[in-house]
């Protein structure tokens, strides 16, 4: 008996010429999972072709052309459909939720979209027209999407109030992660960043974009309050990530500071030092608004690193009772908190050791598992 295997389209541009971050870094792990599959047909859909070995490993479909002052990807995208309207696909899955109007003529007999959450909606941040179209499509025009994934419980209840996707159409799967990072030697981390990014002592650290919903200038404020009422505490404070918009706002504060000799800024680190950085780090800091997931939480328990979040949106799901929670505003508390885990050896060891076992909850292969059943 001949088995037909489900045809299964992935709009792979999510991960298309971008650091492997956020979205880019979900749509490249789970991609990189699903095409060793052998049960699928996988269809890898982008827009321009690309210096990737991924595409070597499934079919790649690079959508036609089309060069307009605006709205050039919206058109290949609809000339896309027309094209394969007669060889249908089983399923087709977006990894993001910016799908354009008419998404629903997608010749497709299933429709999934991983939505992450609704901060496009309630996080803080600048208007921006296209997001604003973009949460129109999927607040009014969902209902040809049969399941949207999301990363927590949090974002499930989010997309649900805000979207109004129905509650038995919104799948929770965890992203992964805990198993791509390890606890090193604190020692040889340190020794590699100050090697790899021009300066030297220890560190408190943030992983994020220069956005508003990411607080990071709640942040630099505890620091430089800690700074100033508690001598004995010297450590820089590293913040890794670039602005999202032309302003940085974040800039403007630290220069603001009596401590700003003391507050690096890099707007890029290489995906490989990323273990480093971590690991090296005195403590991770992480006092962001609003977030599907917040894959840096797990990344910096999974690197041996005590953990300071938010106690709001998806934070203390995924930090457990591994993490030190706390309203992200509240910048004296922030300070009085950052100080109490540096000097308690025997809190930081707690943290750290529940950390390590918190972060082997969560894998990429897990992932791929259960987004691949969805298909089948």
């Amino acid at each position: 008996m001949i088995s037909i295997r489900p045809k299964v389209a992935l709009m792979s541009y999510a991960m298309d010429n971008r650091s492997a971050k956020g979205i880019a870094l979900y749509t490249r792990k789970l991609i990189e999972g699903l095409v060793s599959s052998n049960e699928i047909d996988f269809y890898l859909v982008h827009y321009d072709e690309v210096m990737d070995p991924l595409y070597k490993k499934a079919h790649e479909i690079i959508m036609p052309k089309v060069r307009l002052p605006y709205g050039s990807r919206f058109i290949s995208q609809l000339l896309f459909f027309w094209k394969y309207r007669k060889q249908p696909f089983d399923v087709v899955h977006w990894f993001h939720p910016r799908v354009y109007p008419f998404y629903w003529l997608v010749p497709a007999k299933k429709i999934i979209v991983t939505v992450h959450g609704a901060g496009d909606i309630t996080a803080p941040t600048y208007f921006v027209f296209s997001r604003s179209v973009f949460n129109f499509i999927l607040k009014h025009f969902h209902k040809s999407i049969d399941t949207v994934i999301v990363d927590s419980n949090f974002a499930k209840a989010e997309v649900v109030e805000h979207y109004g996707f129905p509650e038995e159409k919104v799948k929770v799967i965890y992203l992964g992660g805990g198993e791509i990072y390890k606890s090193l030697d604190k020692t040889e981390s340190l020794s590699a960043v100050w090697e790899r990014y021009g300066f030297s002592g220890n560190y408190i650290l943030d992983i994020s974009r220069l956005q508003p919903h990411k607080n990071v200038s709640s942040l630099i404020r505890a620091y430089s309050e800690m700074r100033s009422k508690y001598s004995e505490h010297n450590q820089k404070l590293l913040i890794v990530g670039g602005g999202a918009y032309k302003k940085v706002y974040e800039y403007a504060v630290a220069d603001n500071s009596p401590f700003k000799n003391d507050i690096i800024f890099i707007e890029f680190a290489k995906k490989e030092d990323l273990n480093f950085i971590y690991s090296g780090s005195d403590l991770f800091v992480f006092p962001s608004l609003n977030e599907g997931f917040g894959l840096p939480v797990l990344e910096a328990m999974a690197s041996g690193v005590p953990v300071i979040t938010s106690n709001v949106t998806s934070m203390p799901e995924i930090g457990g009772n591994a993490v030190l929670t706390l309203d992200p505003l509240d910048v004296a508390g922030l300070a009085r908190s950052m100080r109490k885990v540096l000097l308690d050896g025997e809190l930081r060891e707690k943290m750290v050791r529940l950390g390590l076992e918190q972060a082997k909850k969560f894998t990429w292969q897990s992932t791929v598992e259960e987004t691949k059943k969805l298909y089948l």
